[in-house]
């Protein structure tokens, strides 16, 4: 029976050669509302380091000290001009499995941020980690979403994809113990980036 092809990126890692959540952040905020963020979520990552909360906790927090009060659409607009560095061996496989007719996607713990504006420009589908806004269109500092991370890539996939056994899944990513496990397990075919 013919099974249609999808065909999952992870962007930091894998597509990427950096974390984009620093870049980024660096990019739309400025060196001083970075470094003041990273200040003030220092107890968070430390318990996050010492194993004391889960990275998803820190990350969250981090991502509040950095970004809360500001308006979605300005920091959004910001992606317009922030170009992560790609691994161009990889963008190429990316618009191969276009062209086959495949269904292809990123599926990231980065956030919507920068993450529509860079699969706008792909031309790709996006499953991603949302932010949440207040009535007046603010960050307020939460995730809409889960963290999407591990378990949270594929529950989200079939969510999209519905049931495994009705589609051929590739996976291309960097963690295979770690934030890609899950859609590794259950892929047909893996194609793991090593990190440099």
């Amino acid at each position: 029976m013919y099974k249609r092809k999808v065909t999952v990126f992870d962007f930091d890692g894998t597509l990427t050669r950096d974390d984009t959540f620093i870049s980024f952040a660096r990019h739309s905020l400025g060196d001083m509302r970075f470094v003041r963020g990273i200040i003030l979520a220092s107890p968070w990552l430390v318990a996050w380091k010492l194993g004391m909360i889960s990275g998803s906790k820190a990350k969250e927090k981090l991502y509040s000290f950095l970004y809360k009060g500001l308006k979605k659409e300005r920091v959004m607009a910001k992606a317009k001009d922030f170009f992560p560095q790609y691994r161009e061996n990889i963008l190429s496989e990316m618009k191969r499995r276009k062209e086959r007719g495949e269904k292809v996607y990123i599926i990231s713990a980065s956030l919507d941020l920068w993450m529509e504006e860079v699969t706008r420009k792909l031309d790709v589908n996006l499953i991603c980690t949302n932010t949440s806004v207040d009535s007046s269109g603010q960050l307020d500092g939460n995730f809409s979403s889960p963290n999407c991370h591990g378990e949270e890539k594929l529950r989200r996939l079939l969510v999209e994809e519905g049931d495994k056994e009705k589609f051929h899944l590739t996976v291309y990513g960097d963690e295979p113990d770690g934030g890609d496990a899950a859609l590794f397990r259950n892929a047909d075919k893996v194609i793991e980036i090593q990190k440099r």
